[in-house]
């Protein structure tokens, strides 16, 4: 099989995977805020964390059908559980700023008035996106620049939310990157920060009493839905991938994470035992 072959081939299975596994969920929306993770939109890689602008479109079609009050900002979401309400909410998030967002998420997502939060590596704003550490296959996207940003914030559905300024490796997680990140969004954008998103969504225990001081939620990796009672320090969000069919995407913007689970089980086993998932 050719090295084009072999990899569509991969996809093709993990997708056949997930089809099956997304019988497993039920349609009625789960109680709490539920944040999903995109990256790359259209960038046209084969990388798992790139989404076809196709797939993107028909995902973002669902969440515009669904009821007034259920894809909600960050700051809503995060107001409901803190006030111990348990509505089903889903929150959209784009890790990094790639500029493929802003040229094929935004106009779909302006159009639909769907509110999302970007969160920021401030020091890759108008450049290459790439870092040390990165798993990022095919070429490194160009950053957003700030006069997308500016659109995209003025118009009242984005949130820019902290990413580090350099996506610091979690070991080298400082104050300097978290404030660095926070002044360079206040000084072209006119405001400041309140979320974080840890890179590669690993927590970092010896920042959260800084994190908890400056932010109101810093999101992990950790695949959940959010409570009344959530940590804010430990905000839980749900990966969307580039092979996910409509009907397991379904299951994640209704907080039916069985699917989710179950695929993350497959996957780790296979990577145990040698395989390539």
């Amino acid at each position: 099989m050719g090295t084009t072959a072999a990899p569509a081939a991969a996809a093709g299975i993990r997708a056949q995977v997930k089809q099956q596994l997304a019988r497993a969920a039920g349609r009625a929306p789960g109680e709490g805020a539920t944040v999903l993770i995109y990256h790359r939109i259209g960038g046209g890689t084969g990388d798992e964390l790139d989404v076809t602008t196709a797939d993107f479109t028909a995902q973002a079609d669902l969440l515009a059908e669904l009821p007034p009050g259920r894809v909600v900002s960050l700051d809503e979401a995060t107001d409901r559980l803190r006030a111990g309400r348990r509505t089903p909410s889903t929150v959209l998030t784009f890790d990094d700023g790639f500029a493929d967002v802003h040229e094929n998420a935004w106009p779909l997502l302006k159009e639909r008035a769907l509110p999302f939060t970007v969160y920021l590596t401030s020091g890759q704003v108008g450049g290459e996106m790439r870092w040390e550490g990165s798993t990022a296959k095919g070429e490194s996207g160009r950053g957003l620049s700030w006069e997308q940003l500016r659109e995209m914030t003025d118009s009242g559905l984005c949130t820019v939310a902290n990413h580090t300024r350099t996506h610091a490796r979690p070991e080298l997680l400082t104050l300097a990157e978290l404030d660095g990140c926070n002044d360079d969004v206040e000084e072209h954008l006119g405001t400041r920060p309140r979320h974080f998103a840890y890179t590669w969504g690993v927590t970092v225990p010896h920042m959260e009493a800084a994190l908890r001081a400056r932010f109101r939620t810093a999101a992990t990796g950790q695949v959940g839905r959010n409570l009344p009672g959530f940590d804010p320090a430990r905000f839980c969000r749900v990966p969307v991938r580039r092979t996910d069919p409509i009907d397991f995407f379904r299951a994640k913007f209704y907080g039916r994470l069985i699917p989710e689970r179950a695929y993350a089980r497959i996957v780790a086993t296979a990577k145990a035992v040698g395989a390539r998932a």
